[in-house]
């Protein structure tokens, strides 16, 4: 294309000499045979320089056309002006990182503000994250802020061969002041507190974080604070402890902790002032154990999936009696948890257990030990002295995310149950124990956007007790959530 274009300019170029020099004649005049020759000689040396140039053009016009094609021209735009600018797309703007260096660290902080708007039909042991149904109590509605939680991470250093990283969080979930309006001036409650060494499949926690034992929670607004179904088949707790994780195969990892042996008994001191425990009293740290297999494209469903067998062991000393008897229990417990996707759009999750004394992990609906257990005999019955509580029971949740919304809808179906054993629950004073505590629930979770979620939960209680029978309370959660 190029040569036909130099062609072309080349016999214009001549054609308008012949025109200018044919006109510069004098109207009329006849050029003599020397004058014609001195024209054509000059014609020549013109077109010859002519020559050269295109020659030159044509060589600097291949080597650029070698070095980079030129681009084909730009159709205009035709559409009206409204539409080609909101086809337009903009430039994606990076994330905002809320992240600090300092040293050779890394700064974040992180949170949750939770909103919840509650309702109770019924007597509960707490009124915006209820557990089970009590014998005494009435309806209520109201609304929280408190299991708001705030958060930082720290990461970047190393120690070693080792990546160095901790964690700080709270919430506003550790009771409030007597005071008027108090339950809206939220108390600070350590959450987690730990630092992490990581190798390449091994790592160290120091400090209060997640127990192994049991470890899977259900998927809730209503109950952040306080896992959902505590009471009711969920083992938890946040412990201190020192625990080593290890990655034995790809698909295996082994978890085991030594951690504090607090047993969750009521403090019967001032606030400010620790005393031992029934478990701190034995003198035996709880020991805990974990093994998972996890794997990716689970049930053909693209997504992970994990199974896990855990299990614990501690002591207790409870001393009884004008004389202060010593009595020593054991607590143990063997569980097992899921979290498995069906589909892409169904995921099972859940936990079942059986073991005694575990009410520090809220078992056996927040009882441990029978400290005033009586043998039956007939209508009479014998002191028995101190008796481990045995449980057993587990929670289920299953998700579905329907194929609506742009996946941001899914709703949530959950049931547990805690189921102490009745024979251990007799004692000489009659106590009202809780035989039994099945709880229902169903959640819808809207992700507004990645950060704010919106959800409605209900929940209704079956809970038995040894001489009061069952009582039952319903309880409706609107709950809002915004995460940074």
């Amino acid at each position: 294309m190029h040569i036909k274009f130099s062609k072309f300019v080349l016999i214009a170029a001549v054609l308008t000499m012949l025109g200018l020099t044919v006109g510069a004649q004098t109207p009329g005049g006849t050029p003599s045979a020397d004058d014609m020759s001195a024209r054509v000689k000059q014609l020549e040396s013109e077109v010859e320089t002519m020559r050269r140039e295109m020659a030159e053009l044509k060589a600097m016009l291949g080597k650029n056309a070698s070095a980079k094609p030129a681009d084909p021209p730009v159709k205009p735009d035709t559409r009206p002006a409204d539409v080609a600018k909101t086809d337009v797309k903009p430039a994606p703007q990076p994330k905002k990182d809320l992240g600090v260096d300092v040293g050779s660290a890394r700064i974040t902080p992180y949170g949750t503000i939770y909103f919840n708007a509650f309702g109770n039909s019924g007597g509960t042991n707490n009124a915006d994250v209820p557990l089970f149904a009590t014998p005494t109590g009435s309806g209520n509605v109201s609304a929280s802020v408190r299991q708001t939680r705030l958060g930082a991470r720290i990461e970047g250093a190393k120690v070693g061969n080792a990546r160095l990283s901790a964690i700080l969080e709270a919430d506003f979930f550790g009771g409030f002041p007597s005071v008027g309006i108090g339950e809206n001036f939220g108390v600070v409650r350590l959450r987690l507190a730990n630092a992490r060494l990581d190798w390449e499949k091994t790592s160290v926690t120091i400090g209060q974080d997640w127990m192994v034992f049991a470890p899977v929670n259900p998927t809730s607004l209503a109950a952040a604070a306080i896992p959902k179904m505590a009471g009711a088949g969920n083992n938890w707790a946040r412990l201190p402890q020192i625990k080593i994780e290890r990655k034995i195969t790809p698909n295996i990892t082994w978890q085991g902790a030594v951690l504090a042996p607090q047993t969750g008994d009521f403090a019967t001191n001032a606030a400010f002032f620790i005393q031992p425990t029934t478990g701190a009293a034995s003198r035996v740290p709880f020991l805990q154990s974990r093994i998972a297999f996890s794997g990716n494209n689970w049930l053909g469903s693209k997504k992970s999936g994990a199974i896990g067998l855990s299990g614990h062991y501690g002591r207790s000393r409870v001393f009884t009696g004008a004389a202060n008897f010593r009595n020593d229990i054991d607590t143990y417990g063997f569980a097992v948890d899921w979290n498995l996707p069906l589909t892409n759009r169904v995921g099972l999750s859940g936990e079942a257990f059986f073991g005694k004394n575990l009410g520090g992990f809220q078992a056996g609906v927040f009882q441990s030990y029978n400290n005033d257990f009586a043998f039956s005999q007939g209508v009479a019955s014998t002191a028995g002295g101190v008796r481990a509580i045995r449980t057993r029971g587990g929670w289920t949740q299953i998700g579905l995310t329907p194929p609506t919304l742009n996946d941001r809808l899914t709703f949530y179906g959950t049931i547990g149950i805690d189921d102490p054993e009745n024979r251990d629950l007799t004692s000489v004073t009659r106590r009202d124990w809780r035989t039994r505590n099945l709880a229902f629930a169903g959640e819808a979770i809207f992700k507004w956007t990645p950060q704010f979620s919106i959800g409605l939960e209900l929940r209704r209680f079956y809970t038995t007790y040894l001489f009061s029978g069952v009582q039952h309370a319903n309880h409706v959660n609107l709950g809002a959530a915004y995460s940074f």
